[in-house]
């Protein structure tokens, strides 16, 4: 009796003893995975505070560019008017070039009649020497030669008379001859004049032209360095967008870690679930826009791979359970934007992505059919729609094979 009543104590110990040892190494199960939990959650806030470093920096390097673009489209438009400076410039210099060729040919011109002037001054002058030095010459005996050679008094007056006249009309064409001389050479002097006030404003003219061009080079010069610091800050900016694109992959990676740890957990606690019966989640819409798997990225940042569907729908739409459960998730991602992730037991969840509204909570029990976000446009979206997507076991799958 003794003996019996021993074992029996001794059997309750050993299964007290398991008892304390499975619940044990459940409690040690389950902090592990609080752990995990916690480290992923703080690797997503790491990650998203990155984002938000990345996007000011690119941010900064855009208004760098801008405030760069616009220098250098200052600088083009002050080049374009010192274009035409020098075009109007140009004008002058061939205008002014034009007319001191004109007033060469109006010198030359004037040069020559000077010479033929001068030529017959000197021709007229010979002539009138040579009629002085004969009257000289002949003195009395020229005289003397006009009276016996008169046929009458009035022809010796006659004479008398012409020859007065030759000795007038020598010393008025002396003085015309002078004075046509004389007037030529003013006429010179004064096209010289203007010559030489041509060449001088043809220099200042030049001179202008040259500073212009200086300046053009000048500005030229500080356009090609805006330009090259464009391209270095275009450099910048192309790695940001790389290091922002990894960023984002890697948050999209720990959000989806997160997702299914809080799936597993929920599978955990709610125990055995199905996946027959999901109901669609969007009923004022069926209207599928972007389907399961490869895709071409609708946004920068967005994934190639669409791992679920979008629904086209009107912002505000009810959003329902496909199935119930447990929500897991109720936040808010700059990729996701407002999400909710809602366990259904046996390693299955469904997401909810792009809401304008949550109306659950973490760790909310809801029902087939209840209305848990509504449509909107959140995160990285074209348009308001609801991504819907399936998870098995922490993977996701075509939400086409669980929807009805």
């Amino acid at each position: 009796m003794r003996a019996r009543l021993f074992l029996r104590c001794l059997s309750l110990l050993v299964l007290c003893a398991v008892l304390a040892g499975w619940t044990g190494a459940y409690t040690d199960v389950r902090a592990t995975e609080t752990a995990d939990t916690e480290d992923l959650e703080q690797q997503k806030k790491d990650t998203e505070d990155k984002i938000d470093s990345i996007k000011s920096s690119i941010d900064t390097v855009e208004d760098k560019i801008q405030d760069l673009e616009d220098s250098k489209s200052d600088l083009q438009t002050y080049i374009t008017q010192l274009d035409g400076q020098v075009n109007s410039l140009s004008a002058q210099i061939q205008d002014l070039e034009d007319q001191i060729e004109s007033k060469e040919e109006e010198i030359q011109v004037k040069t020559a009649e000077l010479e033929e002037a001068e030529e017959e001054a000197a021709d007229q002058y010979e002539m009138m020497k040579l009629r002085i030095r004969y009257t000289y010459e002949q003195g009395n005996q020229s005289f003397l030669v006009l009276l016996l050679e008169s046929k009458s008094l009035a022809d010796m007056m006659n004479r008398a008379e012409y020859a007065m006249q030759m000795t007038e009309y020598d010393r008025q064409m002396m003085e015309k001859l002078k004075e046509t001389q004389a007037q030529i050479e003013a006429q010179k002097e004064d096209l010289e004049q203007e010559k030489t006030e041509q060449e001088e404003m043809l220099d200042e003219v030049e001179v202008q032209k040259s500073a212009v061009n200086s300046a053009i080079d000048a500005k030229t010069q500080e356009i090609a360095s805006y330009q090259s610091q464009i391209q270095t800050a275009s450099g910048e900016q192309s790695e940001y967008e790389k290091q922002l694109a990894e960023q984002e992959k890697l948050l999209e990676q720990i959000e989806n870690q997160i997702a299914a740890a809080a799936a597993a957990a929920a599978s955990a606690d709610d125990g055995d679930g199905g996946a027959s019966g999901f109901l669609w989640p969007c009923p004022a819409s069926h209207r599928i826009t972007s389907s399961f798997g490869p895709r071409t990225a609708p946004v920068a940042g967005a994934s190639t791979y669409h791992k679920g569907i979008d629904i086209g729908a009107s912002s505000g739409s009810a959003i329902v359970a496909s199935a119930g459960g447990r929500v897991t998730t109720a936040t808010y991602s700059s990729s996701a934007g407002n999400y909710v992730v809602v366990s259904h037991g046996n390693g299955i969840s469904t997401v909810y992505m792009h809401a304008s509204a949550l109306y659950v909570s973490v760790g909310d029990v809801v029902s087939q059919g209840d209305t848990i976000a509504a449509v909107g446009s959140t995160g990285y979206s074209t348009g308001p729609h609801l991504h819907f997507g399936v998870i098995v076991n922490g993977s996701y799958v075509n939400p086409l094979n669980y929807v009805q």
